[in-house]
């Protein structure tokens, strides 16, 4: 390629994945330094998502794994690059990053493998009286300042009944580097696993109680951005007796799961904040899943005519939008139980291969441990002559 046009090999290095672009680096300078530059990240980001092309599952639940969307061969492991404890959840990814919700949380990106440590975060409150304390994270990108985000809520509910009576939060900025306290939340945030998750257009979601509202629910969203509140329309058609809601997200679109003991229904808003717009995409029953599954939608095939669901954490299905069948997914190597994020492939840099430090840490244990074997190994070595 050494006579080739560098925007042709430009054209070329956007369409690869990044696994193969790392190795890439090694063919000549003038490529590691394309392929270092921010600007080229942001090509190669934007060429994969408007393109629908190195989309992947995270994997997590024992340990963490990595599913290529467009084959669905084989869960392969993958090593993070820090102590990671099988019970820290990972986050909803944003460009190909996700944070890990582990004490002090990390940002990460799993396929270049750079990663950040947090600093730390300190609640100024200690817990009220008859009150103990929760603590969930939101992770989200502010489109206009090109910033990550983590928002971390310490929530305090009533020790008998359960009930949320007031909650401290921060807000972290990837560019700042720092945490910065504002306001609580003025609701009870919706935490699935520790995680605030549903996060679109900027904004993280959560379904409120509200006895004013038709439906007894009302969808509030927090922007990163404005750190603004703000209401959206629940939909008009969605039945409420007998089934329990939550929200999520799939193809960029705000979706709402409906589920009852046999029946699982799934809406999507086609344009965001438009209340007429929102549409019954997934309509299931029993056989085709099991009675009180939990569904999740995960995806849009690349040809968007179906859509992958997670079913209660413990199976793949295509949803056939057209024909309304369902075609379960096997997947090699998959967990017995897991749960799921879609991700795509980034090159988004955090800064530096992981810095910041984590404080007593398994793998600074490890390093200290082979530290001593080593200079005990020198000091026999010098110190005896083996003769045989």
């Amino acid at each position: 390629m050494a006579d080739l046009p560098p925007e042709l090999v430009e054209d070329i290095l956007l369409r690869l994945p990044v696994k193969t672009l790392k190795r890439f680096r090694a063919v000549a300078k003038s490529w590691r330094s394309l392929i270092d530059g921010d600007d080229f990240a942001k090509l190669h980001l934007r060429h994969s998502l408007t393109t629908n092309s190195n989309r992947n599952l995270i994997i997590g639940g024992i340990g963490v794994y990595t599913v290529a969307l467009d084959s669905l061969d084989g869960a392969h492991p993958i090593k993070p690059p820090f102590y990671y404890k099988t019970v820290d959840e990972i986050s909803n990814s944003c460009n190909g990053v996700v944070l890990v919700m582990s004490e002090p949380p990390i940002l990460w990106n799993p396929y270049s493998a750079d990663y950040k440590v947090l600093p730390d975060c300190p609640v100024e409150r200690a817990a009220p009286d008859g009150c103990y304390c929760m603590t969930g994270f939101g992770f989200g990108y502010d489109s206009r300042n090109n910033d990550y985000k983590v928002v971390r809520v310490t929530e305090f509910r009533h020790i008998v009944n359960h009930s949320s009576m007031t909650n401290v939060a921060s807000i972290y900025s990837h560019k700042s580097n720092s945490w910065r306290r504002i306001d609580p939340i003025p609701y009870p945030p919706t935490f699935l696993r520790g995680h605030w998750r549903v996060h679109i257009n900027g904004a993280l979601h959560s379904l409120v109680q509200d006895s004013g509202s038709v439906h007894g629910l009302i969808i509030m969203g927090f922007s990163l951005e404005t750190e603004m509140h703000y209401p959206m329309a629940m939909p008009d058609g969605v039945r409420v007796r007998g089934f329990g809601f939550t929200l999520d997200v799939v193809g960029d679109r705000l979706a709402l799961v409906c589920t009852s003991r046999y029946r699982a229904v799934i809406w999507v808003m086609e344009e965001y904040g438009v209340a007429d717009s929102w549409v019954e995409l997934v309509a299931l029953r029993c056989p085709a899943i099991e009675r009180n599954d939990f569904v999740t939608p995960l995806v849009y095939s690349k040809e968007g005519d179906r859509v992958l669901l997670n079913c209660d954490d413990k199976r793949l299905v295509w949803y056939d939008l057209r024909t309304k069948s369902v075609d379960y997914v096997t997947v090699k190597g998959l967990p017995f139980v897991f749960y799921a994020e879609a991700c795509v492939e980034s090159l988004v840099s955090l800064g530096g291969g992981g810095r910041g430090k984590i404080k007593n840490s398994k793998l600074e244990k490890d390093e200290r441990k082979e530290n001593i074997r080593r200079k005990r190994d020198d000091f026999l070595s010098k110190g005896f002559k083996l003769v045989l």
